[in-house]
């Protein structure tokens, strides 16, 4: 059961630290920022597209930022439900309109409560 502990603790780590890592990124580019809708233009799978398991999208996304249309330079994981031509809201950089982020408050709130979890998991099981 120590191995198990373990395990939970590091699912706690990796969760608290993926939380506050976007919780700066959200922090530093507050402000910064403007939502906007896309649509996917491109997209790659980091794994075969017939393999559900530990796979994701990365999709480029196009949009509209003061009259011009813009494909964004980098990727963001995208669900893996998406096709080309999906609509999506994504938040670009005022001053670098082609970067767009993927942080939110969702992510950081899950993975705070991921990591949470797994620690009160851990703590009961060394109780028992």
């Amino acid at each position: 059961m120590e191995r198990d502990v373990i395990v939970l603790y590091i699912i706690a780590g990796v969760s608290f630290s993926f939380a506050l890592f976007n919780c700066i990124l959200f922090l530093a580019k507050h402000g910064k920022t403007t939502k906007t809708n896309g649509t996917i233009v491109s997209i790659k799978s980091t794994n075969p597209m017939n393999e559900k398991w530990r796979n994701a999208k990365l999709a480029e996304i196009s949009y509209r930022v003061n009259d011009r249309n813009i494909v964004s330079k980098n990727r963001i994981q995208v669900p893996l439900t998406s096709k080309i031509g999906t609509p999506i809201t994504v938040r670009y950089d005022r001053n670098q309109p082609e970067r767009i982020y993927s942080y939110s408050a969702k992510r950081i709130i899950m993975g705070f409560l991921i990591g949470i979890g797994s620690v009160l998991i851990a703590v009961l099981m060394q109780i028992h």
